[in-house]
């Protein structure tokens, strides 16, 4: 099953993991933009952390991911509403496009890590903040699992313009007691890995290629959306609130007002043609144009 985020828990070793394939989602996200392949794949690999994380949280619950940089890519923003529907964008501001292989360090630079949940039972978020480390993607989010959890954990992340996908194993507090070597020995067999393998396989023929000798139990697997719906009417009423006269003199210097949703990925453009329903209409219902 793709689109979704499979638990498991290799019940002989006491180490739990979970395993990640986007593909209809990631694809309807990346034919919304024009990333070059480098920073594509970082955007991906986080995705499909993230996609993890908001599958294990026993509420619904939004999650965001924000990394913020000094390199070409400034600012990455992943987001998954409390009904797992996956949102997601990268601000690259270099010149030309980076190496297809670039790191993650080539590309943030000095940066950080930032985890938001907007718990259900709380009025303020939850905020967790990681500097970056080492100089891929999974170094620092080993890192953050490390210190939101208390436990190892190793992370396995691929990404293109067709798929995303991850694999986690973290070691359970019983885990030496029950098999002293289980967690260096998965951990081993999961380096094998290829990045065409994770991005090939669903759960239950990746688990059974790398694990083929243990005793892995699937729990329910939890599925990931990504759907964007067109909210012209909340674009109309910033527009109102900024003032007839501010609209006009932008409209007068630019021809045109261009508002983006990056994380929908959606453009809504507005000419003098659209000033009489801007300030007259209530509900703002007729369309500008979108793209």
């Amino acid at each position: 099953m793709h689109d979704a985020v499979q638990p498991f828990l290799i019940d002989n070793a006491d180490i739990r993991g979970a395993h990640v394939r986007l593909v209809q989602s990631w694809q309807g996200i990346a034919a919304r933009r024009n990333d070059p392949p480098a920073v594509q794949r970082l955007l991906g690999e986080l995705a499909a952390f993230a996609a993890m994380i908001a599958a294990r949280l026993k509420d619904p619950t939004r999650v965001t991911f924000q990394a913020q940089g000094e390199g070409p890519v400034s600012l990455l923003v992943v987001d998954l509403s409390p009904e797992r529907n996956l949102r997601a964008f990268a601000r690259y501001e270099g010149e030309r496009a980076p190496r297809p292989d670039a790191s993650a360090r080539e590309l943030l630079g000095e940066a950080q890590l930032q985890m938001v949940l907007d718990l259900p039972v709380s009025k303020e978020p939850y905020v967790s903040i990681v500097p970056w480390s080492g100089q891929t993607l999974s170094d620092t989010l080993e890192a953050f699992l490390a210190q939101s959890e208390q436990q190892p954990a190793r992370l396995w992340l691929a990404a293109d313009a067709h798929a995303a996908a991850g694999l986690l194993l973290q070691k359970l507090p019983s885990a030496d007691e029950k098999d002293p070597d289980g967690w260096n020995r998965l951990t081993r067999l999961a380096d094998t890995v290829t990045e065409p393998e994770l991005l090939a396989f669903d759960a239950p023929e990746l688990l059974s290629r790398l694990f083929p000798e243990e005793t892995v139990r699937l729990f329910t697997a939890l599925g990931i959306t990504h759907e964007v719906k067109p909210n012209e009417a909340a674009v109309i009423q910033m527009l109102r609130l900024l003032g007839r006269d501010e609209i006009e003199a932008q409209l007068a210097r630019d021809g045109e007002i261009v508002v983006r949703d990056e994380l929908g990925g959606l453009e809504y453009r507005f000419t003098r043609d659209d000033l009489p329903r801007i300030f007259t209409e209530d509900d703002g219902s007729a369309p500008a144009t979108r793209h």
